[in-house]
């Protein structure tokens, strides 16, 4: 079988054509997700040379093959853009035996459109919400396309008869299936098996903490991106420092962060903000949250947040905002309202004041991710899969 992949995503690719990722699509998730069930995988986004992939993760490998598509969120002769992607896409669908459309994305909406028309088979991942995206994006268009996007997205969702959602409840109220749908919950995240000593090694780290010493608050996120609530991350380290506590907020990510530097030094902290840059995804990032004493999630918007979920994973006490799956991760004691400094720093307070209770989120995280691994979503996609295969192919 040859399956189609179409999402916005965004791949960098060197001088020999070879693709790469900045963590979210590495060929080993390209091959259990989607060449475990088929011969032949072909990747359709966009694209950008580059030149150095240093810190990114290799895409491409045996039996795929990456085609990039036009870029749509450029406004300049949008129109012809618009007719090339369907086009190719069409092409590209028509040469295929079922597409996985990864939403949201325009790319990914449109490959469905094309999908109906040829009677071909199709699966569409639903990793977040289009209308939180769009809206908190910090650009007045994002505010305009938002609710237009959402009921394009909400219709184009609600008749497709395969669907994969990252989330238990969130995305599947905030954009419902079908009653005759064929559906499951899989997280984007697959975490390796994890170790118990992980789990001791937090809980010698938390019983050894003394709050006069330095905090470190981890946070995972592009800084270029609006939503990440990386501004209200760093406005909370204002608040706790300037409670008497030496908390120092580490920020893993790449992109733009001129913004940020220069909000930081506005409000006086920028001795207190830590860029530490971008890694490859996996063994590295998780060594890096190994060094930190309490994860925080403030976004304005989520589907399932990766990043969370292997914090977990290495069972530091986390923190998060009410939106998306976020709720269905951690306690409820430790969820804050979206852009709320003060609730978010009152929260981080707590968990200082309270070693006892540090040393139970510790151990209720740790175990809550045992539901994330790779062997616990792979069984699912599996069965999925195979009715989706014997059914339609």
């Amino acid at each position: 079988m040859k399956l189609l992949f179409v999402h916005s995503h965004v791949f960098k690719y060197d001088n020999y054509k070879n693709f790469y990722s900045g963590g979210q699509f590495p060929y080993k998730v390209l091959q259990e997700r989607y060449l475990a069930y088929s011969d032949k995988l072909v990747v359709a986004a966009r694209g950008k040379k580059v030149n150095s992939t240093e810190n990114l993760n290799l895409s491409s490998g045996t039996n795929v093959e990456h085609y990039i598509l036009p870029n749509l969120s450029v406004l300049k002769d949008r129109s012809d853009r618009v007719k090339k992607l369907n086009k190719d896409l069409e092409k590209l669908i028509h040469e295929s035996d079922a597409l996985v459309a990864r939403m949201p994305s325009i790319h990914a909406y449109h490959a469905i459109k094309i999908a109906r028309q040829l009677n071909k088979p199709y699966v569409v991942e639903v990793v977040g919400d289009v209308f939180l995206s769009l809206w908190t994006h910090g650009h007045i268009f994002g505010k305009i396309l938002a609710p237009v996007s959402y009921i394009k997205y909400r219709n184009v969702i609600k008749q497709s008869p395969y669907l994969i959602y990252v989330t238990e409840e969130y995305l599947q109220n905030k954009y419902p299936y079908h009653p005759n749908a064929v559906t499951i919950n899989a997280s984007n995240v697959d975490l390796p098996y994890v170790s118990e000593r992980v789990l001791q090694n937090k809980i010698t780290r938390i019983r050894d903490m003394d709050i006069e010493n330095e905090i470190k608050i981890g946070l995972i996120g592009s800084y270029a991106s609006k939503y990440k609530g990386i501004d209200t991350a760093i406005k909370s380290i204002k608040i706790l420092n300037d409670r008497g506590y030496n908390c120092r907020l580490y920020v893993l990510g790449s992109g733009n962060n001129e913004w940020l530097i220069n909000l930081s030094k506005k409000i006086v902290v920028e001795d207190k903000v830590v860029f530490a840059g971008s890694l490859p995804g996996g063994e590295q990032v998780l060594e890096w949250l190994d060094t930190m004493d309490i994860y925080i999630q403030p976004s304005l918007t989520e589907g399932l947040p990766r990043s969370l979920i292997e914090a977990m994973s290495r069972a530091l006490p986390s923190i998060g905002s009410s939106v998306g799956g976020i709720p269905e991760l951690i306690d409820q004691s430790f969820i804050h309202t979206p852009e709320s400094e003060k609730m978010l720093s009152d929260k981080i307070e707590h968990l200082l004041m309270n070693k006892e209770i540090m040393l139970e989120q510790s151990k209720k995280n740790f175990v809550k991710s045992k539901e994330y691994t790779s062997d616990v979503l792979n069984n699912r996609r599996k069965k999925f899969w195979s009715h989706f295969i014997n059914k339609e192919l």
